[in-house]
């Protein structure tokens, strides 16, 4: 066939782009915009680390997180759904709207830390779920420090070191081996 029957063929057929927004409903594996639910993201960062197209931002302030996605750089590979370890994101089942330029459609969604319960300050938030992968049967204490700041659980962690190995003095002995 060359290259005129072929221009000849594609005049006399009616067009088969489907026009936007009178298309067909995607098929049941199709991947869409992604979403996050703030009240379970613990702001690890995983999401913006594995995502190829840097479509995902993650950035942690003094009080609370920003976490902004742009569907206009995403590839929709769902890889960021797939590492989230607290399962915070999902990706639509349908196709979103279209948009002029990059940037148009971006979101950004803040996550505000809980307060320390020793101090009030803002300390990052975690996940039982997690909490229970990486320390399974993880004691009680564990936990409580889990929701303290970085200075609280510094101190809470240090009081418990001394109080298992019987004051500063004992503690210094047992680093360097005196």
């Amino acid at each position: 066939m060359n290259i005129f029957n072929l221009a000849i063929a594609n005049l006399l057929h009616r067009p088969t782009t489907q026009r936007f927004p009178n298309r067909e409903a995607p098929t049941g594996v199709f991947r869409g915009h992604v979403t996050m639910d703030p009240d379970l993201c613990v702001t690890c960062g995983i999401c913006a680390q594995v995502c190829v197209s840097a479509a995902i931002q993650v950035v942690p302030l003094e009080a609370d997180c920003t976490w902004t996605y742009d569907p206009a750089a995403c590839t929709f590979c769902g890889s960021c759904v797939e590492h989230c370890p607290v399962d915070a994101l999902t990706q639509a089942a349908d196709r979103g709207s279209a948009c002029a330029l990059p940037g148009d459609q971006a979101l950004t969604i803040t996550v505000t830390y809980p307060a320390c319960s020793e101090c009030g300050r803002p300390a990052m938030p975690y996940s039982e779920a997690l909490l229970q992968l990486a320390l399974p049967g993880a004691a009680d204490e564990l936990r409580h420090r889990a929701r303290l700041c970085g200075d609280c659980r510094q101190k809470s962690s240090v009081a418990a070191m001394k109080k298992a190995f019987g004051g500063p003095d004992s503690t210094e002995r047992q680093i360097h081996g005196r």
